[in-house]
């Protein structure tokens, strides 16, 4: 097809949707305006210096609902399809389209001016704009039945802070606390904001846990701001733990035992298995299904250290990427031996299984650039964990049996392909010295 057809089609159909946008109107309700655009104006008062005024512009303006409906060009099909067919019920391509791309209509009498102006004020005051001066102005044009609302804010200087510490009623985790404000990406002048808070306490919450204490909670932290002693919109923050937290959250935990389990079956009875010691770990199982010594280096908890996080989801990935199992599951069991300072942890290591034998057939059409074509059977058997330490030994087969179907001379001829491999995986490093 030409250009010139495609700009044809093209013109029609802009033409069709132009008329479709226009009969929108005669749709609208007598006592109602279609809601054309609702957006928000940020003015800075004469001692504001903030530099992300675009980026909170763009924030601000995402908080604002309803919002108008889509357009194309000007035009608004959807809003037409969605008439056409409440009103005037349509046929099959208006019902489709409806189906597509048809919208509910937003009109003007939708829009809770007070209820976004509240909304907007709580964004600000949330990012340090306390008192912030919000008006808003509607505009109406009763010939075309379309209004619009504009949000005009008038921001003030923001609060910024002057200092952040521990509150000394956090004794005696005063310490620990005043330790993770060292790295802190909360910066003295830094503007006051909510979201930069809770990063905070995920920061310090995700610190701890890395440092064995097993019970903390992000929950148990709470922020308070000081404006009292500044007159020049400046602050002072303090974190502090809350009324009421349990003695095991503040305390760390050290890992007593590590028991790993690697061939975990449901229906086993633990009782029966046979427990063997090795590198300072209890290995049970019914059956040598998994030697002791290919596994364990994968394992990265060791007894005596503290509790971390960081290291279980190291250690079930790494069991993870053997291909001997399916599921690695790691549980932690509080053990009632303490002492003033550290808790007592028994991490238990569940192993599933893969099948340990497993056939696959793959069944495929083949069409080569030579005109050969024809029917390919592939065959893979699997055994896994074949010398007790992950290996993995797979054995393939494929046959393929091809015609020539080109019109020539040489149409008619046949080719047979016959294939037999095997390999052996080691989900370790070979060599002749230790490494």
């Amino acid at each position: 097809m030409k250009a010139h057809h495609y700009i044809h089609i093209f013109l029609i159909t802009c033409f069709i949707l132009m008329i479709s946008s226009c009969a929108v109107r005669k749709y609208i309700p007598e006592d109602e305006l279609l809601l054309t655009d609702s957006f928000v104006e940020i003015q800075l008062d004469s001692l504001t210096d903030i530099e992300d005024v675009a980026a909170l512009k763009a924030q601000l303006d995402l908080t604002i609902s309803p919002q108008p409906n889509s357009t194309f060009l000007g035009m608004r099909p959807g809003l037409h399809y969605y008439y056409k067919v409440k009103r005037d019920s349509g046929g099959f391509i208006a019902r489709f389209m409806n189906r597509k791309i048809g919208e509910k209509p937003v009109y003007l009498s939708d829009v809770e001016q007070e209820a976004t102006k509240d909304l907007l004020r709580n964004r600000l005051e949330n990012r340090g704009f306390f008192f912030s001066n919000i008006t808003s102005k509607t505009v109406k044009n009763e010939d075309q039945k379309e209004g619009s609302v504009t949000y005009n804010v008038v921001l003030p200087n923001p609060y910024r802070l002057k200092t952040y510490q521990v509150d000394k009623d956090s004794i005696p985790f005063y310490q620990v606390l005043e330790s993770q404000l060292t790295d802190s990406p909360i910066q003295v002048g830094s503007r006051f904001d909510l979201s930069a808070l809770t990063q905070e306490r995920e920061r310090i919450d995700s610190n701890l846990k890395a440092k064995g204490y097993y019970n903390f909670n992000s929950g148990f932290l709470i922020f308070q701001a000081d404006t009292n002693q500044y007159d020049n919109r400046r602050f002072d923050l303090y974190v502090k733990l809350k009324k009421d937290v349990p003695t095991k959250a503040i305390k760390p935990y050290k890992i007593k035992a590590v028991k790993v389990y690697p061939y975990n079956v449901t229906g086993n009875d633990s009782t029966v298995m046979d427990s063997v010691r090795y590198a300072g770990k209890d290995y049970l199982q019914e059956s040598d299904f998994f030697r002791p010594d290919r596994l364990d280096p994968f394992i990265l908890l060791e007894p005596g250290e503290l509790y971390n996080p960081s290291k279980s989801r190291s250690t079930s990935r790494r069991l993870g990427s053997i291909g001997a199992y399916k599921f690695v599951n790691i549980e932690y069991k509080e053990l009632e031996e303490s002492n003033d300072s550290l808790n007592m942890l028994e991490a238990r290591i569940y192993l599933s299984p893969l099948n340990k034998r497993a056939i696959r057939a793959e069944l495929q059409a083949v069409t080569k650039s030579n005109d050969f074509t024809g029917p390919s059977l592939g065959l893979t058997f699997t055994n896994r964990n074949l010398f007790k330490g992950g290996e993995v030994l797979n054995i393939k087969a494929s046959g393929t049996y091809e015609v020539q179907i080109a019109g020539n001379s040489d149409a008619g001829q046949t080719s047979t392909e016959f294939d037999l491999g095997a390999d052996l995986i080691f989900p370790r490093m070979i060599a002749p010295i230790n490494v």
